[in-house]
């Protein structure tokens, strides 16, 4: 038998702390389940002391922890949703609900967040309203998903697919950025190397060099010569760079201009294929929670176009929006270059079986599978030419380095 100390909600919502000795975690869950408890947080062992000193520490520096002026993100609202949707399914009431989340909410802002939430709720409005009038946070797909569930009376089963869908998401982001992350230090870590050797040791050999009145071999010269083109010309090198940094941005902060880009973006070879299939599998599990909660497939496509990051493949989405609105089908309103066959067919064979809901998921968890191959091939590819780039200019300087310092030995 071994202890195990839990937090949790009654059916009052309010919280319960205490031990149970069981066998294993599983018939501590069974147990407290049979209590009508809901399981917040279980540990094996005890649970610390309240109003111990080392608590009251921490609930005093607590208010000033980074981490609770961080702005609210997707993991905090599918852990907001997931908490909702579980009360709600406990039998407590919307307000009561969003009270309790407010108090198990660690980060301040999003705590304020939700007290805002349960505000609005008893001053009459319905939740997708409080938090169309909150802003951001909440985009677009979570009011219309959260207004279908208050229509049709589902409103804990929208929020748990929410929660999945938000999860999904933030995976799909760490896959991506997890991909790119590695390449981009050990690049910034060579550039910084090379950069000091050549601006600073180099130049120094150099004039040691020339003062015993010695050669300087040729691999040094060219670093040389590349170290005063970068000295005369750096500036306004840095200064184009700064410009056009400057112009893509511009560009990027009008519609046509940013559609573009991302329509060059999607042309790169592996990185394109990469953008497609997360994007496709974002679109695909939004189309399937849209539809599946109610909503028809005109508002499901014009939501999965406006929470598509890039431009291009949401513009395909919105133009499908305006063909379905005038008559055709899905898969009629999908067929554009951007969006891959396999989605116009799949969509087709969903319009047909009237199950798109149940295809879409399926295409969705394809997709999802797709980007885990091509994120792998992604890394794969790029560390080989990464060391292969990177070691050829390091060996490079390195070799031009010792070269001199052999000068500088030999007699």
């Amino acid at each position: 038998m071994a202890l195990y100390g839990y937090i949790a909600l009654d059916g009052q919502g309010i919280e319960q702390r205490g031990e149970v000795e069981v066998r294993d975690e599983r018939e501590a869950r069974a147990q407290l389940r049979s209590r009508q408890l809901r399981v917040v947080h279980l540990q094996e062992g005890a649970l610390p002391a309240e109003g111990g000193w080392g608590v009251r520490v921490l609930e005093f520096i607590a208010p000033v922890l980074p981490r609770n002026w961080l702005p609210v993100r997707g993991p905090d609202l599918a852990l907001l949703f997931r908490q909702l949707a579980l009360m709600l399914r406990a039998g407590h009431t919307l307000v009561h609900a969003l009270d309790a989340c407010a108090r198990l909410t660690p980060k301040l802002r999003a705590r304020a967040l939700v007290r805002g939430l349960a505000e609005r709720l008893r001053g009459g409005h319905n939740l997708s309203e409080a938090m169309r009038l909150a802003g951001r946070p909440f985009t677009p797909l979570m009011i219309a998903l959260v207004g279908s569930g208050e229509t049709s009376g589902e409103l804990d089963t929208v929020l748990g697919r929410l929660a999945d869908d938000l999860e999904r998401r933030t995976e799909l982001r760490r896959q991506l950025a997890s991909a790119l992350t590695y390449p981009a230090i050990v690049l910034l870590a060579a550039v910084g190397v090379v950069t000091f050797l050549v601006v600073t040791v180099i130049p120094r050999f150099a004039t040691y060099l020339a003062g015993r009145g010695k050669e300087v071999p040729g691999p040094a010269q060219a670093l040389l010569d590349i170290s005063a083109w970068l000295t005369e010309w750096g500036p306004l090198v840095t200064l184009g760079a700064a410009l056009a940094v400057f112009a893509l941005l511009a560009a990027r902060s009008h519609a046509l201009g940013r559609r573009l880009s991302d329509r060059f973006v999607l042309m790169i070879p592996v990185v394109g294929s990469t953008l497609v299939a997360a994007a496709m599998a974002q679109a695909a599990w939004t189309l399937a929670l849209l539809v599946r909660s109610g909503a028809t497939v005109l508002e499901s496509l014009q939501v999965s176009a406006q929470v598509m990051g890039n431009r291009a493949l949401g513009a395909a989405f919105e133009r499908a929006g305006e063909l379905v609105l005038a008559g055709r089908s899905v898969s009629a309103a999908l067929s554009q270059v951007v969006v891959p066959p396999l989605m116009r067919h799949m969509a087709e064979v969903g319009e047909s079986s009237g199950e798109l809901d149940t295809v879409m998921e399926a295409v969705g968890a394809y997709y999802r599978k797709e980007l885990d191959a091509r994120v792998k091939l992604l890394s794969a590819m790029i560390e080989p030419l990464l060391i292969l780039f990177v070691g050829g200019i390091v060996g490079f300087v390195y070799f031009a380095f010792f070269q001199a310092v052999m000068t500088v030995s030999s007699r």
